[in-house]
């Protein structure tokens, strides 16, 4: 053994026949012709005799040497990651010690001060420790992770107004406590929930700062700085921390608190313009509400849960997830019927001509009872309303989008077949009423609140109203049309203040289009010869304009014409309309022409 760890170590002269990996490591090398050293078989690296020309190598060997190469470096790159993540862990871990050993050392310092109770301590800690395994995986939630003390005040002041939404219901109704509706309505609040050990706690506290992050202008600046605030960079930052408690805190099913984050966080994503990723958060917490029993007894979570389940998959065309259940006469029987009438559109929907007689007799008699339930006049004298002026205005604006859902697909039928012509009538009304909803939903705020949901859906309705607009089955007087342009463009100017104000994306890109629909229709279009947007849970526009007839051409498809069930839901509103993929096929398509005005240049 002595002789043959000399020989393995023997150091190589200049001139030897060793191989240039032997020679590298200078040690002594057994070659026996067969392009492979004895003593360097444990390499990763092919060795090669020196005593072979390189010209005489054939390429394969050069490339399987080459490939060998990569393939060591990838492994080396690997694992040095690994070693960085295990590196990073065992030092938060660390941390997590000391502060534990911290926290143990002021129980004990009470246990002395207080005999009698001395006894009880070990079973308390123990039960602390076995609440607090998900954490102990975790990394400590960074201290930056939101704004500052003094810009975390200005934050909280300057959106107030959002406690007066429907993106805080049931919070308002599940707590004791009225005056702070269930959230974190102060620093301290924050700032407590943020120490605590309650991952849940956490994890809501979170959300609701994101959520109010989400509501700032663009120009909110940080106190201390005076730079600007930047409020999606702290968003991703706390949707990912969000994402880790969630993963520590779903075995098997969260806990309430969690589940109420994910409502929330459901809210955060119809704000800022991301319906399916808020349509998964609903998901995920139905899985664990049910996992938890909560659908066996009257819940408000639950009711918040299945609400928003099947108004989300209503709106972007996906089946709902949860059981129908009898709406009970309460002060948000409103709100409960909006959803089991929105449940029962998307069985139409996914049906078709397949839909019972007793479905469509619900839709119908759902309907009717949200109109009166739902007036288009809030009486302010009624002291019984269980909402708000800026609530009632957002029910309104949901009430007219399951009417317009129930009759489209029918009224495109009007301009040939007069038994039809009723549900136009209803479809024009509501999107005309969608508007109005959606106007006082703006004038009633002191301060522009960011909701790309709201925005979104009074857009479809504009759309709706330019379809029929345009349509030669039904034509329209010049009174009727500038009745109509005039509604469309102050909701175009709205539009437009909210994208300057809060830097929404989504009311900008349907401002854009309304926009260049306008200006087509006036024979004015100057835009891209050829430009094709692609509009997330609704369709497809192309308009484009041909110089030799001086005329442009708009081409409108969808599948809300033909019942909402898109090939497609993946996109969201905040993606680029215009570089989504137009590959998508879909049931209806409208096309116009339109002569350019007389004395424009081309």
């Amino acid at each position: 053994m002595q002789h043959s760890f000399k020989e393995r170590h023997n150091t190589a002269r200049l001139g030897t026949k060793n191989c240039t990996e032997c020679r590298r490591r200078k040690v002594s090398c057994v070659f026996d012709d067969q392009r492979r050293c004895r003593q360097c078989l444990t390499h990763s690296l092919l060795c090669e005799s020196q005593q072979v020309p390189p010209y005489e190598q054939s390429s394969h060997d050069k490339d399987r040497i080459i490939q060998e190469l990569n393939q060591f470096v990838t492994q080396v790159e690997s694992r040095m990651v690994e070693m960085q993540e295990s590196i990073r862990v065992l030092t938060s871990q660390l941390d997590k010690c000391n502060v534990a050993g911290s926290a143990d050392k002021s129980s004990h310092q009470q246990e002395v001060h207080i005999p009698e109770n001395s006894q009880q301590i070990p079973k308390e800690t123990l039960a602390n420790e076995r609440s607090q395994t998900p954490m102990s995986q975790l990394e400590l939630i960074p201290g930056d992770i939101i704004p500052n003390s003094q810009t975390l005040d200005k934050i909280l002041d300057y959106s107030d107004q959002l406690l007066q939404s429907l993106m805080l219901w049931p919070f308002a109704i599940i707590h004791n406590d009225q005056e702070d509706r269930g959230i974190f309505c102060n620093r301290d609040k924050i700032f407590d929930a943020l120490k605590s050990r309650d991952i849940g706690l956490a994890s809501k506290c979170l959300i609701w700062t994101s959520l109010l992050l989400s509501q700032l202008p663009r120009d909110f600046k940080d106190v201390e700085t005076g730079l600007p605030l930047c409020p999606e960079k702290f968003i991703d930052r706390i949707l990912t921390q969000v994402s880790i408690l969630y993963l520590a805190d779903c075995t098997p099913a969260c806990s309430i608190d969690s589940i109420e984050a994910l409502v929330l966080q459901y809210e955060l994503f119809v704000a800022i313009g991301r319906p399916s990723t808020a349509w998964k958060c609903i998901r995920a917490g139905i899985e664990n509400a049910l996992l938890l029993g909560l659908h066996l007894r009257p819940s408000l979570l639950w009711d918040a849960l299945w609400i928003r389940d099947r108004q989300m998959s209503l709106i972007i065309g996906l089946p709902y997830g949860t059981l129908n259940m009898d709406v009970q006469t309460t002060e948000l029987g409103t709100l409960r019927k909006i959803g089991l009438v929105s449940g029962f559109i998307s069985d139409r929907d996914r049906l078709r001509q397949d839909t019972p007689f007793s479905i469509m007799q619900s839709i119908v008699d759902g309907m009717k009872e949200l109109k009166i339930m739902i007036p288009d006049e809030w009486a302010e004298a009624d002291l019984n309303s269980a909402f708000s002026p800026i609530e009632h205005a957002i029910i309104r604006l949901y009430k007219h989008t399951l009417n317009i859902m129930i009759h489209l697909p029918y009224s495109q039928f009007a301009g040939y077949d007069k038994q039809f012509e009723y549900t136009r009538v209803e479809v024009l009304e509501s999107a005309e009423g969608a508007l109005d909803a959606h106007g006082d939903i703006r004038s009633l705020q002191e301060k522009p609140l960011r909701c790309d949901l709201y925005d979104f859906l009074a857009f479809n309705a504009a759309l709706v109203l330019f379809v029929d607009l345009v349509a030669k089955e039904t034509p329209r007087t010049i009174e009727e049309e500038d009745h109509i342009w005039t509604a469309i463009m102050e909701f175009v100017n709205r539009l437009r203040k909210t994208g300057e104000v809060l830097g929404s994306a989504t009311a900008g890109r349907a401002a854009d289009v309304l926009e260049d629909l306008y200006a087509a229709y006036k024979g004015r279009y100057r835009g891209q010869p050829c430009k094709v947007t692609t509009i997330p849970y609704f369709g497809r526009l192309t308009i484009s304009r041909d110089l030799t007839q001086t005329a442009a051409t708009i081409e409108l498809e969808s599948s809300v014409y033909t019942f909402r069930v898109p090939d497609e839901t993946g996109k969201e509103l905040i993606d680029d309309w215009t570089e989504i993929d137009s590959s998508g096929t879909y049931g209806w398509r409208g096309i116009y022409t339109f002569d350019d005005a007389p004395g424009l240049p081309l």
